[in-house]
């Protein structure tokens, strides 16, 4: 044992504590208690095997932090400020043109005689293709017949499909204290660009035409295209593909803008993450995460895509009270879709308070939930100003279970997968996206009942959805992998 214990001290510069340890016991210079001594000696034995056994090389003296502690030493300034409203941008440009398809529908059924399929279809073309938003948007304005801007409006979609990785990108940068609060204001821009989108048709439509109002409403997508360049890439991605220079300058341009300092030493590289692959998304550990959160998404973009163009429905309904194949809104409609979309703002600092006490899954199914039971009494007769009311609260609840379908999404993902995961998820959204008009604008023509108990049921299986979920995302880091 004298010649082990020799040897042990040899090998290091000086002689570690388990050494000491060993020797005072095999040489007699122990105090005494032996259990204590052994106790120490394998507390000591662990430290060593959980750090490799290189407690004392110059390696594990260097300093290292994560991408994580570098985002909360740099705090919040204005560089998020700034990307708040660069990726803002974009979600109210995805708002602007499904705002755009209700205040047209009345106008093209008139114009070139549609029949309520027709119209829901040209919404459908919408999440159909992938291409550029401000390009072919412009180009609708020139459309000469039904069949044009049906192709047209189908490229337009390309373009909106990217939106909701903004949301992935701007959770990346939030420390954690601000994440979840700041992720619901990101539904603010789309609440203005709804705003916006129905009080310039007020102006425009009587007085210059549907056409103008399509020119105006593409104006947004061509500002993305400047800013774009602006966006910084995600530190954690280039972390996980292996780019830690990239991560690095893109966090010291953060720590710079917010005059703050980003830890001492490295950044931490321990492994290159390998890129996620789309069958990582039904791991075992996400499968079930996966196949709720398609759901949710899915319901989320139906019923608040639905009330959206059925607004216009109902609102022409209730003048006549049978088919509204060809009535105009009007400034009292107008109204009332403004006043509604007002609803999307409202519940802000509610689902702020709750999201992060109540945790994230039982904020989903209170707002998927509400959307039901207001759904449901949209089948009740009632006068203008309680359909205002009504139609504020689907707005508002809608519009908070989206809050929570980009919340939950960008926090329950590991980096290597987490827009992969986003992605596939708002795919879903254009699925529901897809299938409304035809429950919103065809079957609501048939039968108002019908088209609200669909509405209804959906939310309510995905209110059972959202607190089924098997984690809950609220307190915990983002996962790197």
């Amino acid at each position: 044992m004298e010649s082990l214990l020799t040897a042990a001290d040899t090998a290091y510069s000086r002689p570690s504590r388990m050494t000491m340890k060993y020797t005072k016991l095999h040489t007699g210079e122990s105090n005494g208690n032996v259990d204590q001594e052994l106790e120490a000696i394998a507390l000591l034995e662990s430290e060593s095997e959980s750090s490799g056994g290189e407690m004392y090389t110059e390696e594990s003296k260097k300093k290292h932090f994560t991408v994580e502690e570098a985002v909360e030493a740099v705090g919040f300034g204005w560089f998020q400020i700034r990307l708040y409203f660069m990726c803002g941008l974009f979600t109210a440009a995805d708002s602007l043109e499904m705002m755009l398809l209700a205040v047209i529908s009345p106008v093209l059924r008139c114009e070139w005689g549609l029949e309520h399929f027709h119209v829901a279809f040209i919404t459908t073309t919408l999440y159909m293709v992938t291409f550029w938003i401000g390009y072919y948007g412009l180009l609708t304005t020139f459309s000469p017949s039904y069949y044009w801007i049906l192709f047209l409006r189908c490229l337009v979609g390309g373009g909106l499909a990217g939106s909701p990785q903004s949301f992935a990108l701007m959770a990346e940068y939030l420390p954690a204290k601000y994440r979840a609060k700041m992720l619901i204001l990101g539904s603010v821009p789309w609440a203005v660009g709804t705003i916006f989108e129905v009080t310039v048709a007020a102006f425009t439509i009587p007085t210059l035409g549907w056409r103008w109002l399509l020119v105006f409403s593409a104006a947004p997508s061509f500002i993305m295209l400047l800013i774009l360049k602006f966006l910084p890439e995600s530190a954690r991605y280039l972390v996980a593909a292996g780019d830690k220079d990239g991560a690095i300058k893109i966090l010291q341009k953060a720590a710079k803008v917010n005059r703050a300092s980003l830890p001492e030493g490295s950044l931490v590289q321990s492994k290159v993450v390998q890129r996620g692959e789309f069958k990582d998304l039904f791991s075992s550990n996400y499968v079930g995460t996966t196949v709720m959160l398609w759901v949710l998404w899915f319901a989320t973009a139906f019923s608040y895509y639905g009330m959206v163009l059925a607004s216009t429905e109902i609102l022409q309904k209730k003048k006549t009270g049978e088919s509204c194949s060809c009535n105009l809104l009007n400034n009292d409609d107008y109204s009332t879709m403004i006043l509604s979309s007002f609803g999307e703002l409202i519940p802000l600092p509610v689902n702020m308070f709750l999201i992060d006490r109540v945790g994230r899954k039982k904020m989903g199914a209170f707002n998927m939930g509400g959307c039901a039971f207001f759904f449901m009494l949209l089948q009740i007769p009632m006068p203008q100003k309680a359909l205002t009311a009504v139609m504020f609260c689907v707005r508002g609840f809608s519009s908070g279970m989206f809050n929570f379908v980009y919340i939950y999404s960008a926090e329950v993902y590991p980096t290597n997968i987490r827009t992969l995961g986003i992605g596939a998820a708002s795919s879903w959204a254009r699925v529901g996206a897809m299938v409304t008009p035809f429950v919103a604008q065809v079957l609501l023509d048939q039968s108002l009942t019908a088209a609200v108990w669909v509405y209804g049921c959906v939310c309510s299986v995905a209110a059972i959805c959202a607190i089924c979920l098997p984690i809950e995302t609220m307190g915990r880091a983002l996962p790197v992998s």
